[in-house]
């Protein structure tokens, strides 16, 4: 039994793997195939990504953190969704791959007729 609130993740039917067999999609590099812990991640993160601000790649890997504590999964598939999220931001911020989608999409405002 689960304690109130909490409930049970279902195991990916899939592991984690960034490439993909789909024509035109792009694969993410990763440095090492699992990191110990956020500090772990982050350094190599500021080592790939030498030319991002160091407040931007702070402020990605604290939303990626975020985003993965949201949905409770455990540390290891955490640490690999959030390299997967914050690496795709980075390469974006880098112009290293189009920005197609947004994390924070813009409010438009709509015409009253």
């Amino acid at each position: 039994m689960f304690p109130l609130g909490a409930s049970k993740m279902a195991e990916p039917a899939v592991p984690y793997i960034y490439p993909s067999d789909v024509p035109g999609v792009e694969t993410l590099p990763r440095c090492c195939d699992s990191h110990p812990d956020w500090p772990t991640l982050s350094q190599h993160l500021v080592e790939d990504f030498a030319d991002v601000p160091i407040d931007d790649l702070v402020s990605e890997v604290r939303r990626a953190k975020e985003a993965v504590e949201r949905v409770s999964l455990p540390l290891e598939e955490a640490l690999a969704i959030g390299e997967l999220i914050v690496r795709h931001q980075l390469m974006m911020r880098a112009g290293q791959v189009r920005e197609v989608a947004r994390l924070d999409p813009e409010r438009h405002r709509r015409a009253s007729g």
